[in-house]
């Protein structure tokens, strides 16, 4: 499962198609998720689903539903987009999800999964993973966790658990204080995996470092990164040369500054907002000295009302910051 030993998470309106194209550029050997998306969107088109080109760049469509029917409509659309696998959210706690019977609460309506599970099965060849929480709310114990992966694993219609370590505390918490405050659990996670030794397991939730992540390899099958990868991109470089043994050593800031710019001048043809592209890009100079000045320089880059030649301003500044580095 190497193409599963790392991920990026998938973050609701953050990991759009220019987020994953920054961050395939930064890392080859990663699993990229799309951001959460509803049954509804998909099918109402309110969501634009693009077709994955290169099918062997690894990419899963994150849907997030109720109804087993949509689910398995959306999975067969994702499949003609050549998308390689179809994750099911049931870890998101936002009060707009739950009070919709949509997201952690599923983890007590266990026959809706098992019949989206079913259906996806029968309407598509590709796998299938399931992201989800320790528990919520009072059913918090590793108990309840044990008693959700075995019902929803014994038929094997899902064989991947991506389990965010915290319990949702769904009535008290915003999603932003739920992603922080409550307690991680890594150990509820390394136990399943003693407990379900043939189900693959991806641990997520805090984790901000290689050292972590090589600490979590020896007790699960992968590990996913969200909110530090967002802030600090450039870890996505570092992570292919020490997880994986890429030689990427070539790829410097000022090359990966070229290819965004290509992308840029690509995509503003066809009229996309400048800023749609420019916010996933704050963070390259994290921890170096030229941070909040190339954050300075993107928040006006993003002002100017003529047209602007992108490779001229991003050679401009990278040669500004570059004798501050």
């Amino acid at each position: 499962m190497k193409n599963k030993r790392f991920c990026v998470a998938p973050m609701f309106n953050y990991t759009d198609k220019h987020c994953r194209y920054f961050h395939r550029l930064l890392i080859k050997n990663a699993y990229l998720y799309t951001e959460m998306v509803t049954t509804q969107s998909i099918l109402n088109k309110k969501f634009k689903l693009i077709t994955n080109k290169d099918p062997k760049q690894m990419i899963s469509l994150q849907i997030i539903g109720n109804k087993p029917k949509d689910i398995a409509k959306c999975a067969e659309i994702a499949y003609k987009k050549k998308y390689n696998e179809i994750n099911l959210n049931i870890g998101c706690p936002s009060p707009s999800m739950t009070k919709n019977n949509l997201g952690v609460i599923l983890m007590k309506n266990t026959q809706i999964i098992l019949e989206s599970l079913e259906l996806i099965k029968k309407s598509v060849p590709i796998p299938i993973s399931i992201k989800t929480r320790t528990g919520f709310d009072n059913n918090n114990t590793y108990n309840f966790l044990y008693n959700f992966i075995h019902i929803i694993s014994k038929e094997k219609l899902c064989k991947i658990f991506i389990i965010h370590a915290r319990n949702a505390i769904l009535k008290k918490f915003s999603p932003k204080k739920n992603r922080n405050i409550p307690v991680l659990k890594y150990e509820y996670v390394y136990q399943l995996k003693k407990d379900f030794p043939d189900l693959k397991f991806i641990i997520n939730g805090g984790i901000k470092s290689i050292k972590e992540i090589k600490n979590h390899y020896k007790k699960v099958d992968g590990v996913m990164m969200g909110r530090e990868v967002y802030k600090n991109p450039l870890i996505l470089k570092k992570i292919d040369q020490k997880i994986f043994f890429e030689k990427n050593k070539n790829l410097t800031i000022q090359k990966i500054l070229f290819y965004m710019s290509k992308y840029i001048a690509k995509e503003r043809k066809k009229n996309t907002p400048l800023n749609s592209i420019t916010r996933h890009m704050y963070g390259i100079f994290y921890g170096k000295k030229g941070s909040k000045k190339w954050k300075y320089f993107l928040n006006n880059l993003n002002l100017k009302k003529k047209y602007i030649n992108i490779k001229e301003e991003f050679n401009k500044i990278y040669s500004l910051l570059n004798n501050k580095l």
